[in-house]
């Protein structure tokens, strides 16, 4: 059984929040149905055809297990997802997937239009517990003092009316990392392990960007129109979805704010 709560329609994707189980934990996730199949990269699937998007909440009661459970992924998120996608009448293949400790209540969103190009990118954020200044700290596990810390992720999905090839696809990813990394350093987002150190970015983050079939565009860095719109909406949905992580985590742990 799920329920929804519609967030939009953008230019013919439909947005929503599906309210559904996890593994017999209360979840919920973002859900963004494309008006037709479409090529994306994603930083978990690669380059793959997909119907819609979707970001996966991972409650607190299975995050353990199913960071455990990492190498067996597809078969435990089939799961988590399956009364979502019998609502979608969507197929596992159909869909590039992300998830996060996140609630999707925390989504944010920001869209950036010249002329008949837009782009729109859609993020949820969570930099608390291990935000790090990557190449420069050491990799290290999630477990903290004997027990086990939600960790931070900031997903981004950029949806665009641009005609991206692979290659362009590829571009997008930079343009964004890049623009994430100017969110982190406009709120001034410290290593959690050094805190003299600016943050890059989580040990987490991950990416998808969807190609549409108007103008094309076969660069999208940041002397381009395009990538100035990507890269804007990036940092700006960026910034918001980690205030509104931050703002709820301040009222869920007011001792420890």
């Amino acid at each position: 059984m799920v329920t929804k709560k519609r967030i939009g329609n953008f230019h013919g994707a439909v947005a929503d929040i599906v309210y559904h189980d996890a593994l017999g934990s209360p979840s919920n996730s973002f859900v963004l149905t494309l008006p037709e199949e479409q090529n994306s990269i994603s930083s978990r699937h690669g380059f793959k055809k997909v119907r819609a998007l979707v970001n996966c909440h991972i409650p607190d009661a299975i995050a353990e297990y199913m960071h455990d459970q990492s190498t067996k992924w597809q078969y435990f998120y089939k799961k988590i997802l399956k009364d979502v996608l019998e609502d979608y009448r969507l197929d596992f293949k159909d869909i590039a997937l992300l998830s996060t400790g996140v609630s999707m209540e925390n989504l944010a969103y920001k869209e950036k239009i010249y002329e008949d190009l837009w782009v729109v990118v859609f993020t949820t954020a969570g930099a608390k517990n291990n935000a790090l200044r990557i190449g420069v700290d050491r990799a290290c596990g999630i477990e903290r003092d004997g027990k086990f810390r939600r960790i931070g992720t900031i997903n981004n999905f950029l949806l665009t009316n641009a005609l991206l090839d692979n290659a362009a696809l590829v571009g997008s990813v930079i343009t964004m990392t890049e623009a994430k990394n100017v969110a982190l350093q406009e709120l001034d987002i410290r290593s959690s392990f050094k805190k003299d150190l600016l943050a890059t970015g989580t040990g987490t983050d991950q990416v998808v960007a969807v190609s549409g079939r108007g103008e094309r565009c076969t660069y999208v860095g940041g002397h381009t129109k395009i990538g100035e719109m990507i890269a804007r909406a990036t940092t700006l949905s960026t910034i918001e979805a980690i205030k509104k992580a931050r703002k709820q985590w301040q009222l869920s742990h007011p001792l420890e704010s």
